[in-house]
């Protein structure tokens, strides 16, 4: 029986299962740049699409295997900073033409103008009556006469507005009068309240008369009323 040819070649050591698993990790390489898996005395590289596996080395390490780009991975390895996405830019304000803001500004002056007068209008309309002055004035003394009735008269000056005015009077001779009332329209700014008061016999006598205001506000006014009758 011939004898088998002896081949005194050194064979390369096994490679340790568990060299990945308890030491540092490969690298690979998927062309281009390395990624790195911990241990950077071990590279693998993957070639791309139509690449061919070289041979392996002769001090029996793994064959190197190129891709087109290069992905490291493992610790201590840097990584690429994310860019940060660009401000949106902010589009410059657009003025309006001269003409439109004329326009606008003219609006708005008519608009406050029309308020305003809306406002007084209805002001006008739902503000009441007030007293803003009274006099009391007899125009027609008695002088000497005798047996003589004469006017007393009341002028109330108002603001303008329609209401009632309600009043007494008040004869130093004797007891208040009643509550009488006058009734005074829109635009009429002037009210007169009218005392007619007789006087008879002989003698001398000059006495107070006084227009009680009740409403719309408390007000007073009086005068004196002279008579004088000489007979004989």
């Amino acid at each position: 029986m011939p004898e088998e040819p002896f081949d005194d070649r050194t064979m390369p050591l096994p490679a340790d299962p568990w060299r990945t698993q308890h030491g540092p990790a490969p690298t690979v390489h998927l062309g281009g740049p390395t990624a790195y898996l911990g241990d950077p005395d071990r590279t693998t590289h993957l070639a791309g699409p139509g690449a061919t596996s070289p041979a392996p080395h002769p001090d029996g390490s793994e064959p190197t295997i190129r891709t087109q780009a290069e992905l490291r991975f493992g610790p201590g390895v840097p990584v690429t900073p994310v860019a940060a996405p660009a401000w949106p830019e902010t589009a410059p304000a657009r003025r309006r033409p001269w003409g439109r803001r004329l326009v606008s500004l003219v609006s708005g002056l008519l608009t406050l103008a029309l308020v305003v007068v809306v406002g007084f209008y209805v002001w006008q309309r739902l503000s009441p009556i007030a007293v803003e002055s009274v006099t009391v004035a007899v125009p027609k003394p008695a002088g000497t006469r005798c047996d003589v009735t004469v006017d007393v008269v009341a002028t109330v000056r108002t603001n303008g507005k329609a209401g009632v005015i309600r009043y007494q009077w008040f004869r130093s001779d004797a007891a208040p009068g009643g509550i009488l009332t006058e009734r005074v329209g829109r635009g009429q700014r002037t009210a007169t309240l009218t005392l007619r008061w007789t006087f008879a016999g002989v003698g001398t006598a000059t006495e107070t008369a006084t227009v009680n205001i009740i409403e719309p506000s408390p007000v007073q006014a009086g005068t004196k009323v002279a008579y004088r009758c000489r007979r004989g």
